[in-house]
């Protein structure tokens, strides 16, 4: 093996080989730590793109989900069971991906899973029949959770105590591609293309910017995370640990019932108000939208508000606030107030899992890709059920009693955080 020497950049250490540093010295290029910190930005930026086009497809499936229900003539429950086989494909991918994430470098990994992701893409675009496509949505579970767990674990590494900052930063463009999907869904159905259509058109984008990523990173050869000391046995070990301090099990059932929450506005509310309020299809749309235009907004507000008061603090009083006007609002079934209330409840509580991940990596600053896949563990085995349940909610009791479920997960993030802050408290 050639020699190699350690680089600090931005609070992260980098392995740099001895031939890299014999390329830049004979070519001149002595600013190193300038050179390659151009190099990070420049990676960076293409996650920021990675994360808006497979956070469009996330979202885009609410939009299109009356049409799905209609083309392969399913039950509620049977539209539950696809955001359930997503949850099942997330849970698949977080029982080996964080020692993946740890052992492997995270770049050629991102790349791959990318790739996998948009060839899923094209599968879904072209299902014959409806229990291929459940399998397709396990497939998207499984490559949106190891997207995510990557991209967030290599932005923590990378950025050390500005993780959190640069999180939201990076998640904000995960929001706002979700944001996109809704309203690329809307366009393409105006625009009298087919359901199936609008994923086959995403696939297109997403293989651009595979083609453009791996270029990217083959090109800044100089860039090497250096690699973890963990074997992957040690490593999966590591998982029942983590899972055995109390502040990161606390973590875990926050990030749970929020993404359930999360979920469940972003699969069910444009059924709910077309079928349970006999409204058109267009409010429904538009809260979708609202809705995460409004986590836009949090994600970027979220840095201001951490620097006056504790993040912690007001998403607890946040999620309190936000749970009385959810089920107020949704009692009452009015149109304007639901999209006014969605819009609401994205700007109050819109930084939540981006700032829950990175309070798990500060945890375990050097086991990352395992603090995060311990968490999304959690997670994808409460939205499993969580969209499971919902669904048979709104096919046995009714749209507007199974729609009460999401005021009731918010208030228990309420009830987690409250138990959340004393802890810290004392610790």
């Amino acid at each position: 093996m050639s020699e190699s020497i350690h680089l600090s950049i931005e609070g992260s250490q980098y392995l740099i080989s001895q031939k890299a540093i014999n390329f830049m010295q004979k070519n001149k290029i002595i600013d190193t730590n300038r050179t390659l910190a151009i190099q990070m930005k420049t990676i960076l930026y293409c996650l920021f793109g990675i994360m808006f086009f497979f956070a469009t497809a996330a979202t885009m499936t609410g939009i299109l989900i009356p049409e799905m229900m209609e083309s392969y003539h399913l039950s509620n429950s049977q539209i539950g069971l696809i955001g359930s086989f997503q949850s099942i494909g997330s849970f698949s991918a977080m029982m080996f991906g964080g020692a993946l994430a740890d052992r492997f470098p995270k770049l050629k990994l991102i790349a791959i899973i990318f790739a996998v992701y948009t060839a899923v893409m094209y599968c879904i675009g072209m299902a014959p029949i409806y229990h291929l496509l459940l399998f397709y949505f396990i497939l998207l579970g499984a490559t949106n959770a190891y997207l995510n767990l990557l991209i967030s674990a290599f932005v923590s590494e990378a950025y050390g105590e500005r993780r959190t900052a640069y999180m939201n930063i990076m998640h904000a463009f995960f929001s706002i591609g979700s944001l996109a999907g809704p309203i690329y869904g809307v366009l393409a159905q105006y625009a009298g293309f087919v359901w199936n259509q609008s994923f086959i058109h995403i696939g297109i984008l997403c293989t651009m910017i595979v083609g453009l990523f791996i270029l990217v990173i083959s090109k800044a050869e100089v860039i090497q995370s250096a690699p973890s000391e963990y074997s992957i046995k040690k490593l999966l070990s590591n998982i029942a640990t983590l899972l055995l301090n109390r502040h990161l099990q606390l973590l875990a059932l926050l990030c749970a019932f929020y993404m359930g929450y999360q979920q469940s506005i972003s699969l069910w509310i444009t059924t709910y108000v077309q079928k349970g309020l006999g409204l058109g299809d267009e409010i429904g749309n538009f809260a979708l939208v609202l809705f995460w235009t409004g986590i836009v907004v949090a994600r970027f507000i979220q840095p201001v508000i951490d620097k006056r008061i504790p993040y912690q603090k007001y998403l607890c009083a946040a999620c309190f606030v936000t749970a009385i006007i959810y089920m107020v609002v949704l009692l009452i079934g009015n149109g304007l107030f639901i999209i006014i209330a969605l819009f609401m409840g994205g700007v109050f509580t819109g930084a939540a899992y981006p700032t829950i991940i990175a309070m798990a990596c500060a945890l375990y600053p050097n086991m990352t890709g395992t603090a995060t896949a311990t968490i999304s563990l959690v997670q994808s085995i409460s939205t499993t059920l969580l969209s499971w349940i919902l669904g048979i909610f709104m096919e046995h009791i009714g749209y507007k009693v199974g729609i009460m479920l999401i005021p009731v997960l918010v208030f228990l993030c309420t009830l987690i955080l409250t138990v959340l802050i004393r802890h810290t408290a004392k610790t």
